[in-house]
């Protein structure tokens, strides 16, 4: 799993939470910002199902509330919790 498919995942599941197309969030958060800054608390109803899926649990604290602040940061943190053998070189 790549930071991109992180990314992905982050998104799609914000975008049915606001029964919305995971394309057209995309679209307008780019629009917002390259780090692409989304509502924290959007994400954080997001958190749970993400850890789940990806395998990790952030920890509760600001460091992971700040990175709750975009979903390039988000990711970011997601992905540093990877096991390393899933493929590190992977930077997406």
């Amino acid at each position: 799993m790549t930071k991109d498919d992180i990314e992905w995942l982050i998104i799609e599941l914000i975008a049915q939470d606001n029964e919305q197309a995971a394309a057209d969030l995309l679209e307008e958060l780019s629009a917002a910002g390259e780090h692409l800054p989304v509502d924290s608390l959007l994400a954080a109803e997001v958190l749970a199902r993400v850890e789940e899926q990806c395998g990790v649990s952030l920890p509760t604290d600001a460091e992971t509330a700040k990175a709750l602040r975009s979903v390039k940061s988000f990711a970011e943190a997601v992905w540093n919790l990877l096991p390393k053998d899933q493929g590190k070189e992977a930077t997406a």
